[in-house]
């Protein structure tokens, strides 16, 4: 305890820190996910949205979520319907591919 009172500066920074960290914790956790509302067209199916809407996780996953997120007792949409996804993230890759080298331009 005495010395906790003599270095009460270093108690103080360690206390911030943990405030600080907790806070970030739970506003981490407690974020919301963004939603988007997209129009089922002839010929959709939840897999081929999935392969153009998953892009950071696994289709089957992208899947389940999305049942939950519109109620879905199967996995069979109607064209015409409303379907909330989440939210699709751009993602920017860069081409590594490679180059041969020749005469032309």
């Amino acid at each position: 305890m005495n010395w906790m009172k003599e270095n009460y500066f270093i108690t103080l920074f360690l206390g911030l820190s943990v405030a600080f960290m907790m806070t970030l914790i739970i506003s981490h956790t407690l974020s919301t996910e963004q939603h988007s509302e997209i129009t089922i067209e002839n010929g959709d199916s939840l897999w081929g949205l999935a392969n153009r809407f998953a892009t950071d996780e696994p289709k089957e996953a992208w899947i389940k979520k999305v049942m939950v997120m519109n109620n879905l007792q199967s996995s069979h949409i109607q064209a015409g319907a409303m379907l909330v996804i989440p939210e699709v993230k751009d993602n920017f890759h860069i081409n590594h591919g490679t180059e041969i080298a020749s005469d032309s331009n």
